[in-house]
């Protein structure tokens, strides 16, 4: 699992329209984009799947192709073929003073697993505090087949504390893990790629409901 709760700038790149869920509840749903700087000094233009829950006809004339709009709300990442699909759901949008910058910033939550080898690596930064890099990845099924989508982390000790004190025991390779981090989306050789600095993360364990 992968969801973010995010504040979104960017230009709407497709009208707004009425559409309905499964249950037939109808929303608003338009599509707009965010450009994110590559390391190579280009841009990457990165499409974002926008929908309203119980927004009204009238919302369709606000909503419309390259109008700059500001939102918040809940981010869901899914993979299809090499790529990120980004998935919005709006919970405050508005149309007004949006500045002319792209961002994305956010809270992300994560459940998934550690790599199978190799699971993390002692870095410092340039002050010469150490920190862990290391990825995991978390899995879905689309159609027949499991993808997996992986997410780059970096882990820093308390002040002063060592860097032994955020290699638990338990992060060992193909471990299931629960992360809560900040939320930042790059764009690398053309692909968007997700990373986050971890506030706290565990062990997960499924929960077993109670008997009653």
């Amino acid at each position: 699992m992968i969801k973010a709760e995010v504040n979104v700038t960017g230009r709407i790149t497709r009208n707004a329209m009425i559409r309905t869920d499964k249950s037939g509840k109808p929303y608003v749903a338009f599509a707009m984009a965010i450009s994110l700087p590559d390391a190579k000094n280009t841009t990457n233009e990165v499409a974002i799947f926008v929908s309203i829950p119980n927004g009204q006809q009238t919302d369709l004339a606000t909503y419309t192709e390259n109008t700059r709009v500001a939102i918040s709300g809940t981010l869901d990442v899914r993979k299809k073929d090499d790529n990120l699909v980004l998935y919005l759901t709006a919970n405050l949008l508005t149309t007004e003073g949006v500045t002319d910058l792209d961002t994305i910033t956010g809270e992300l939550s994560f459940i998934g697993h550690l790599r199978n080898d190799k699971v993390y690596e002692e870095k410092s930064d340039k002050n010469g505090n150490p920190f862990l890099v290391f990825s995991a990845y978390s899995s879905e099924k689309v159609g027949d087949d499991f993808v997996s989508t992986w997410v780059n982390f970096r882990r820093f000790p308390e002040k002063d504390a060592g860097i032994e004190t955020i290699k638990p025991d338990w992060m060992l390779p193909k471990a299931h893990v629960s992360i809560k981090g900040d939320f930042q989306l790059e764009s690398y050789g053309g692909k968007i790629r997700i990373s986050s600095r971890i506030k706290n993360m565990s062990q997960w364990e499924k929960k077993v409901p109670n008997p009653q």
